[in-house]
């Protein structure tokens, strides 16, 4: 009798929930909590298994900044093949105590040092200047025959074309892409050549920094647009600048292990150094290129609302671009369904509208 009466309530219980449930459906923003309960918070533990975690974000800042951290070591460990949670033997302990002496010491030394592209201070001086027209662009980029081809391959890339006729000149460019969205396309084909595939070990992360440098720029040039369209040239520049110092940080760990011939490179050990050193190099390659001293303010790795910073519109738009651009690249690897990737965009705090606009963007460019 007291197992009967027992079913009898759980059957009650179970009709009145199905009562409930035909009679008030989900709201959107119900079913994207429990979206992001039952996909993206195991995600992100799931990434950190094992790893100390880090505190609860502070403020609406940190915590984009954050997502994007964790994000984009994710794609470090799937360009160098390094299985999470994977630890560095001590024996490559000498290797890593080498790359922080070099890469911390006052002056970096030469031979990692990306060179400034020729033409930059010209251009850079040339597009903040209102009486220099597209004509004058284009006539400077014409110098180049390998920014030129770079510029011309962007603007037929889907990220920036707006035509269904492909585009074949830079003059064609200025016609159909504006001042602005030549400024956009002439800022990142000025650091290609500096992201040229190296051959040796893990050639693939330097063709997936590329290919998520270019979807985080445009994603941020984007996201300023929509939030403070004056920040949208910095924006973009910014979010190439800081993808040289992972890029530097993986040159000299190489290098390093070139000279330990008893030892093969630990992926595991690229992607701590890339995680840990990355952004620092990149503020530092800032202000040795003479950027202005609002970008390298920006690239201090430890800046958020908390802590003063004044240029929220501009920090939001270069980790808001970096996660986007991350997430796109992943999806794309099918590391992640574009389901979880906008899902875990907008559990970082993004704004739901904004992600679905600039997400279209980006995949319609992979």
């Amino acid at each position: 009798m007291i197992a009967l009466a027992g079913a009898c309530l759980i059957l009650l219980a179970l009709c009145g929930w199905i009562v409930l449930r035909s009679r008030t459906p989900p709201s959107a923003a119900s079913r994207r909590a429990i979206a992001g309960a039952a996909n993206a918070a195991p995600a992100l533990v799931e990434e950190a298994a094992g790893e100390t975690q880090p505190a609860t974000p502070s403020s609406e800042l940190a915590r984009v900044q954050s997502a994007s951290a964790l994000l984009s070591e994710r794609l470090w460990r799937l360009a160098f093949g390094a299985a999470r949670g994977q630890e560095v033997t001590p024996e490559h302990g000498r290797v890593r105590d080498a790359v922080l002496a070099v890469l911390q010491a006052p002056q970096l030394d030469e031979k990692y040092f990306p060179r400034r592209p020729t033409l930059m201070p010209q251009l850079l001086r040339a597009m903040k200047d209102p009486a220099v027209g597209a004509g004058a662009l284009a006539a400077i980029i014409a110098q180049d025959p390998v920014l030129t081809g770079d510029t011309l391959r962007l603007a037929n890339a889907s990220y920036y074309r707006t035509t269904s006729k492909p585009i074949e000149t830079i003059q064609r460019a200025v016609v159909i892409c504006g001042t602005d969205g030549l400024q956009s396309l002439v800022a990142t084909a000025l650091m290609r050549p500096v992201f040229r595939a190296t051959e040796g070990n893990f050639p693939r992360f330097t063709t997936l920094l590329w290919e998520r440098t270019a979807r985080a720029s445009r994603a941020a040039e984007l996201y300023a647009a929509k939030a403070r369209r004056e920040d949208r040239f910095e924006a973009q520049l910014l979010t190439l600048l800081n993808a040289l110092g992972p890029l530097v940080v993986y040159r000299a760990t190489l290098d390093t292990y070139a000279r330990e011939s008893t030892l093969s490179p630990s992926a595991g050990l690229c992607v701590e150094l890339i995680a840990s050193l990355g952004q620092k190099i990149s503020q530092q390659i800032a202000r040795q290129w003479q950027s202005s001293e609002r970008l390298i303010a920006a690239l201090d790795p430890a800046i958020d609302e908390a802590e003063g910073a004044t240029d929220q519109a501009l920090l939001h738009a270069l980790y808001g671009g970096e996660l986007l651009g991350t997430l796109s690249l992943l999806a794309t690897e099918n590391a992640l369904s574009a389901e979880e990737a906008t899902q875990l965009a907008l559990d970082a705090g993004l704004p739901e509208a904004l992600v679905a606009s600039i997400w279209q963007r980006l995949q319609a460019g992979s």
